[in-house]
């Protein structure tokens, strides 16, 4: 189906949030907020909140991770599995932020960051599939394709006068 680009993306962000929701709905289910009571109870929020917060951070690696494992043709489900697991690791590293514990925040923290550099690392840099990108002008039988390779010859044309264009 084509033209509903569009649609894909609205559906993808949707996706995302529900999965979010999903996850904060699950979280407060199974692992409910204290009452909150005098100091003692000040103390124990803010230990749920901690909690919370990683418990989060890992549902949200989970799913980014799941997200990494699809078939690159389930693009609109990848592409909102990943903004789930973007949410949910924003909403992770806002419920540890507001925890009383500075190292464990720090250490949270931390993580949510190398975790989002690792996927999106592997998700966009694709480092893996360079080498696959080399033969895409040829065909399955390995003869060359000349339209593919005509087009690609005027990209390239194209990105040379940019590029000049832009040094001027």
């Amino acid at each position: 189906m084509k033209g509903n680009g569009a649609l894909q993306i609205i559906f993808a962000f949707f996706l995302g949030l529900v999965v979010v929701a999903f996850v904060g709905i699950g979280v407060n289910t199974f692992y409910p907020e204290p009452a909150y009571t005098g100091d003692y109870g000040a103390t124990v929020y803010s230990n749920w909140r901690l909690i919370t917060g990683i418990i989060l951070l890992i549902l949200a690696t989970v799913i980014l991770v799941i997200s990494l494992a699809l078939p690159a043709h389930q693009a609109v489900i990848t592409n909102g599995l990943l903004l789930g697991g973007v949410f949910t690791m924003i909403y992770a590293v806002g419920m540890t932020i507001t925890s009383d514990q500075s190292i464990w925040r720090f250490v949270v923290v931390a993580v949510a960051l190398l975790v989002t550099i690792a996927i999106g690392y592997l998700k966009f840099a694709k480092p893996w599939r360079a080498p696959a990108a080399a033969g895409v002008a040829a065909d399955a039988s390995g003869d060359a394709n000349p339209e593919l390779a005509a087009r690609l010859s005027t990209l390239e044309r194209r990105l040379e006068a940019l590029r000049r264009a832009l040094d001027d």
